[in-house]
């Protein structure tokens, strides 16, 4: 076999080859699954907020308080926005509804209001007297 062709079928160097072709695949689906831990994480937090905002309207039946304890637990999250807590009372009883946004998390900063997910989480309650 002449030189020159033993060295073209030489496969020295392919798998490395092949594993920077694939590493991009890797990187993107990396990216996505940590998206999806961020989502779970937001709609979690924001489900505990609700529920615990309608404990403190249940007892202290004061709108302000309510929503400051559904911006206590959301925090300063950069997952996790606040936007609006409405509360509909209807005699003893209330449904609350806690609006939120969440922002995809590989994205620029500056490009996260664009691209965020607005979601609502509700609660309904009594008001305990």
């Amino acid at each position: 076999m002449p030189p020159r062709h033993k060295r073209i079928s030489d496969e020295k160097g392919a798998v490395s080859i092949e594993f920077l072709g694939v590493l991009p695949y890797f990187f993107l689906f990396f990216l996505l699954l940590w998206q999806a831990v961020a989502s779970g994480y937001a709609v979690v937090t924001a489900r505990s907020a609700a529920n615990e905002a309608a404990k403190v309207y249940a007892m202290t039946k004061s709108q302000t308080e309510a929503e400051a304890m559904a911006r206590t637990i959301i925090g300063g999250s950069e997952n996790l926005q606040f936007q609006h807590l409405s509360i509909s009372p209807s005699g003893k009883s209330f449904e609350l509804k806690l609006e939120t946004s969440h922002g995809i998390v590989f994205i620029p900063e500056a490009w996260r209001p664009a691209a965020s997910l607005s979601f609502t989480q509700t609660a309904a309650g009594r008001v305990i007297e």
